[in-house]
């Protein structure tokens, strides 16, 4: 079976078309903020791309055909190496100048050369470039935390197969030129088009996944390698052990540990009808709150997905209420300033080893449900555990 360039170039763009349709569908739908956005865009780019070679097969166009397939191309790998850096909550200002330099820059070679070398004019320019943002995409998707997840390494995989791949290609074009046998054979627009449509489908299904991971609930636990995430809260495996060791030395002077929960109700559903930027933006602003007003010398984790556990010794119970009640007015106040305008319902639970004993799993289990029953009740935001319970029970 002989292909012919035009067939296989409306493959691509068919292939290319039907990938992009799907994924930017999925981040409408999902509200999707970050690199999910930029992946789009990189897809976006893919099928202009496409498109625009289609015109230029066609007869229609001529150079500026060429130049816009060409820094369109060019714009592909670009975006998934701005993705993967925003992936990595990493700066993207600055590279993003950089991306439109090298594209003005694809542009106008083709526009210049084109008329004088013919179809190929620019493409070593294009071709240097793409390799350029293939490398350092591939790069980015190696570093942490975005390289702990091991469906990264296929995306780094398929960005390094491209890089190689192209890298290959110009040397080809250099030395054999673009009429060469050689080059014509294993390197010419039809292969290159066959590489592209499984490079294409290969990083539609691992950016999908990669999107998939890092949720809202999720983003803090993978970028922390050290038991500590990113914005300085203890993850639940770590605040556990803290807690544990806390209680066990307190009980030894029978010293009073208080527990204290922070729940909220609401993230999901907002995040549901509002995008997920604005979930993330609450649950960053909430995380930042209780941090900032819990106790200096108490630690501060994760326990679950919309809640946090402050550990510390209290003098009274009367000081570990009025600590859980500054933590409560601090993290209202926050959230009241946040730019979203939303604000969810928090409750505040406390757990005493007075109350419930040094046993940190009924400690943090007596918190937990005073937090629960204080975000659903209109008369108490900072409720007791144990001790309130007892009462409920009674009455």
């Amino acid at each position: 079976m002989k292909l012919d360039l035009f067939s296989v170039t409306v493959m691509t763009a068919l292939v290319a078309f039907v990938a992009t349709g799907i994924f930017v569908i999925e981040t409408l739908r999902r509200r999707d903020a970050g690199a999910g956005r930029l992946w789009a865009v990189a897809y976006l780019c893919g099928t202009a791309t496409a498109f625009a070679y289609i015109s230029w097969a066609a007869g229609i166009g001529g150079e500026i055909a060429i130049a816009i397939g060409n820094s369109a191309f060019v714009l592909t790998p670009a975006f998934m190496w701005l993705g993967n850096r925003r992936f990595n909550d990493r700066p993207v200002t600055w590279p993003s100048v950089v991306v439109g330099v090298l594209a003005v820059t694809t542009f106008l070679a083709a526009v210049i050369r084109v008329p004088v070398d013919g179809a190929w004019g620019g493409w070593t320019v294009m071709a240097a470039h793409i390799v350029l943002f293939f490398l350092a995409g591939g790069w980015e998707a190696l570093r942490r935390p975005m390289g702990r997840i091991g469906n990264a390494k296929l995306l780094t995989s398929v960005l390094f197969a491209a890089a190689v791949y192209y890298a290959a290609r110009l040397l080809c074009f250099v030395i054999d030129g673009p009429e060469g046998a050689f080059f014509q054979t294993w390197f010419g627009s039809i292969s290159a088009n066959i590489a592209t449509v499984v490079l294409t489908m290969v990083a539609v299904v691992v950016t999908s996944i990669l999107r998939a991971t890092k949720s809202a609930t999720q983003r803090y636990e993978w970028l922390s390698e050290n038991g500590v995430a990113s914005d300085g809260i203890l993850l639940g495996r770590t605040y556990r052990d803290a807690l544990r060791d806390m209680a066990e030395r307190a009980g030894w002077r029978q010293e009073l540990v208080s527990v204290i929960v922070v729940h909220v109700d609401g993230l999901d559903e907002m995040a549901a009808a509002f995008g997920s930027d604005a979930a993330d933006e609450l649950a960053a602003q909430w995380r930042r709150s209780v941090r900032r007003h819990a106790p200096a010398s108490a630690f501060v984790g994760e326990d679950g997905d919309s809640t946090l556990a402050v550990c510390g010794v209290a003098s009274t119970a009367a000081d570990a209420r009025r600590q859980g009640a500054v933590i409560y007015r601090g993290c209202i106040d926050d959230l009241a300033g946040n730019p979203t305008g939303l604000l969810p319902v928090v409750g505040v639970g406390i757990g005493l080893t007075e109350t419930v004993g040094y046993d940190t799993d009924v400690l943090m289990e007596s918190a937990r449900g005073a937090a629960v029953r204080a975000s659903r009740s209109l008369e108490a935001s900072v409720l007791f555990g144990g001790l309130d319970e007892a009462r409920s029970h009674l009455t």
